[in-house]
């Protein structure tokens, strides 16, 4: 790889010697492996196949509403939890998904990344390459670095990451610079903290497919956050990482994907 990284320190480190986004950063690296054509082909196929996912679960009514002037102003979030409810819904009924990170928390990068393409100015296909490097970047830190498995750190690791790794690439698209693209994740991952599993029936169902909504709808606001700010936050990226592998090790086993406690239990004996 011409830019090796092992933390968020480096791959800031190597923004700020390069002068490359974190987009960039991936993008050389992926080229490294393959050629550049083949590179954009394999994201604009994550992409098309998150897309044809949230369209396969979105329903008509819903889409008439979408043409309407009377909307209220969380209509946006409304439209995101819509997307990642569509993914999920798809995936709890055995259809096709991107597995970012995982397939339980399978709709939050794809319903930010949707609301990117319809909501936000200036948005084309090259943005939202960028949205994927830079998502890849940051979730290759938390997988390498903690985990992204349910049944090791409870779903702090999945939805916690896949916020994180969305509101990456959403800072970055939006124009944010290095440091405030590794802040919006820590904010986004700071706040999944201490997260359980614990799926009611051993199933997605319940609570995961609302926590991929709230989860969606935290990814963009941690990027905002971060775009008003200068990137210099108290908490680093890696001390974010960091303290929700630790949080996972110490998190009880039933707490982790076992559905022996938790909503997992209380939902079961209501």
């Amino acid at each position: 790889m011409p830019h090796p990284f092992a933390s968020g320190a480096d791959l800031l480190a190597i923004c700020a010697r390069t002068g490359l986004t974190i987009a960039q950063v991936q993008r050389e690296n992926e080229r490294a492996l393959r050629p550049e054509a083949e590179v954009d082909a394999g994201l604009d196929a994550i992409r098309d196949a998150m897309f044809a996912c949230i369209a396969r679960g979105l329903h008509a009514t819903l889409e008439a509403a979408k043409l309407s002037n009377s909307r209220p102003a969380h209509a946006a979030m409304d439209w995101i939890s819509l997307f990642a409810l569509a993914v999920n819904e798809e995936n709890a009924a055995g259809g096709r998904v991107v597995t970012a990170p995982t397939n339980g928390a399978a709709g939050i990068v794809p319903a930010v990344l949707r609301y990117a393409a319809e909501f936000c100015p200036g948005w084309d296909e090259a943005r939202g390459r960028d949205y994927l490097l830079t998502a890849a970047a940051i979730g290759g830190l938390i997988k390498s670095r903690a985990s992204i498995s349910g049944a090791e750190v409870g779903c702090q690791g999945e939805v916690g990451s896949a916020a994180a790794i969305a509101a990456a690439g959403l800072a970055s698209v939006l124009g944010g610079c290095p440091r405030q693209v590794a802040n919006a994740a820590e904010i986004a991952m700071e706040h999944h903290l201490g997260m359980p599993c614990d799926p009611v029936g051993g199933l997605v169902q319940i609570p995961c497919i609302e926590r991929n909504a709230f989860g969606a709808n935290k990814a963009v606001a941690a990027a905002s956050l971060a775009l008003h700010g200068d990137g210099v936050h108290c908490v680093s990226l890696d001390q974010v990482i960091e303290t929700m592998r630790q949080t996972g090790h110490d998190m009880q086993a039933k707490y982790k994907e076992t559905s022996l406690g938790g909503l997992a239990v209380n939902v079961a004996a209501c």
